[in-house]
């Protein structure tokens, strides 16, 4: 066990690293989903105190940080707990808060969404899928909604769809269909060629409208219609990558045991 510790006149510094190791404390789970039984693996404390006024009086402080893992699921977490006495208060009448506060890494919070693991993906979009789920979990959800749209531009980029079609109005009321390649014809594209149904289409269109408020308007979008909007892209990667992939392995294995029988 490492002991440390550091006086400088009225300020007392503690370090320790280990103190708590193989304890075991009820922690939500980020995979789980719930409270479950996690073993402290490795951790590493820092207390402080500072004396005032000759020692009349002190300010106190406590981190305790801690690499923690799921006894279940086997997930590791990164745990800190930090107390400092002047956040100590009663907040009721037989209630007080004693000053604590508890940080985990990944965040949990009710609302926190899984990263799927889609297999099939092309890596590009795979990172930008990750760090939008990662900027949903964090609550910046303005640069979740740009991540979505960024999304969709490298869906069409990796399908090579650089153009689609729309009928336009012209001024003299006649209409007149041309093909436009910015990212509303690209979205046309994907369904034209086959890759989108018509319906899956629309949807990708509120993609593009969620995105476009986030980066040119610095609109902040709501939690559910993001939620929402992630949950529709992930049904897309779906069908576009995941779902004909599994078809030819299936196709194969089929095959195969035909041959041996």
């Amino acid at each position: 066990m490492y002991y440390y510790e550091r006086i400088m006149g009225k300020l007392t510094e503690k370090y320790e690293a280990n103190k708590t190791k193989d304890e075991f404390l009820q922690v939500q789970c980020v995979e789980c989903k719930r409270e479950t039984r996690h073993q402290v693996a490795q951790s590493f404390d820092y207390s402080g105190s500072e004396d005032f006024d000759g020692g009349q009086f002190s300010i106190d402080w406590v981190a305790n940080h801690q690499i923690i893992q799921c006894q279940g699921c086997m997930t590791i977490t990164f745990r800190q707990v930090n107390w400092f006495s002047e956040d100590a208060q009663q907040i009721g009448p037989d209630e007080w808060d004693d000053g604590s506060r508890e940080i985990l890494f990944p965040k949990r919070t009710k609302y926190t969404l899984p990263i799927k693991n889609f297999r099939d993906i092309p890596p590009n979009l795979r990172r930008i899928y990750r760090e939008t789920i990662e900027c949903f979990n964090n609550d910046a959800f303005t640069l979740s909604a740009a991540g979505l749209r960024a999304l969709v531009e490298g869906l069409c980029a990796e399908l090579k769809v650089k153009d689609g079609s729309k009928e336009i109005t012209k001024k003299d009321g006649t209409k007149e269909t041309k093909r436009f390649d910015n990212l509303e014809g690209k979205i046309v594209g994907l369904y034209e060629k086959g890759y989108l149904t018509q319906q899956h289409s629309d949807v990708l269109h509120e993609h593009r409208y969620l995105g476009n408020e986030a980066v040119h308007e610095l609109a902040q979008p709501a939690r559910g219609e993001l939620a929402l909007a992630i949950e529709i892209i992930e049904h897309i990667f779906d069908s576009v990558y995941e779902i004909p992939l599994k078809a030819l392995e299936l196709k194969v294995k089929r095959t195969e045991r035909n041959k041996k029988t």
